[in-house]
């Protein structure tokens, strides 16, 4: 049901976009801004409210919160154009690409691009991630396996993004990572991309974790699919009014 209604909503899209330069580029800022508020607010330690968000971004002003805060939405804004270019670049992302991302999170925050050599514990979570030891390993045989699958873009994405969700290679910023990967192919597909609010974060999590213990990917599908779904509506609204 989700599948056919994107179609159908990609192409009223893709046909209402043409000739409406001013309306997509209002489009592109607003869910820039949307998109940095979510990814920086879904893990709960960033308080910077969504007009602040706006702000920094539209006006660099940087008052009022703390370094750490500001520095992680002007850099995802940093890594979400870093994505955009990549699209334009890239066929798929690989294990460097990755690292790539994460280093662009964190710059001037910690060390980004490298892989945690530290065990961590997901508190609430049924399954918990590899040891440190094996997160080298378990990063090379994700992009192994890859080579040797037929998968589509949007499968593709969906899988690299679960996967990083379930490995948790990095220490910090993997949910903000993974979900520009998963960005790179939605856009790679032909979609618009996604943010995730804070009040799906629930069903978010619930999703990833039926990937995580029972392999089951379907659900974090449906999930996407209905997001996806739910923002096309959104915006033909707008380009018809």
């Amino acid at each position: 049901m989700e599948e056919k209604l994107l179609k159908a909503n990609k192409e009223s899209f893709k046909n209402l976009i043409k000739k409406q330069d001013d309306k997509v580029l209002e489009i592109e800022k607003d869910f820039l801004n949307r998109y940095t508020y979510d990814a920086v607010s879904l893990e709960g330690r960033n308080k910077v409210t969504y007009e602040k968000v706006t702000r920094i971004i539209e006006l660099n002003d940087k008052t009022g919160y703390s370094e750490r805060e500001i520095k992680e939405v002007l850099n995802h804004v940093n890594a979400f154009n870093h994505v955009i270019k990549l699209t334009n670049d890239k066929d798929r992302l690989n294990e460097e690409d990755i690292k790539d991302l994460h280093q662009i999170l964190e710059e001037g925050i910690v060390l980004g691009g490298v892989y945690r050599n530290v065990n961590i514990q997901i508190p609430g979570a049924t399954h918990q991630p590899p040891s440190s030891v094996k997160v080298y390993d378990r990063m090379k045989r994700l992009f192994n396996d890859l080579k040797d699958s037929n998968l589509n873009y949007f499968d593709e994405g969906l899988l690299i993004h679960a996967t990083l969700a379930k490995i948790h290679p990095f220490l910090d910023a993997n949910g903000r990572t993974s979900r520009l990967v998963l960005n790179f192919y939605l856009i790679k597909s032909g979609y618009i991309p996604i943010s995730i609010k804070i009040d799906k974060r629930d069903e978010y999590f619930k999703a990833l974790e039926e990937f995580k213990v029972n392999k089951d990917i379907n659900p974090l599908k449906q999930f996407v699919l209905k997001l996806l779904n739910d923002r096309y509506y959104k915006e033909i609204l707008k380009l018809q009014n």
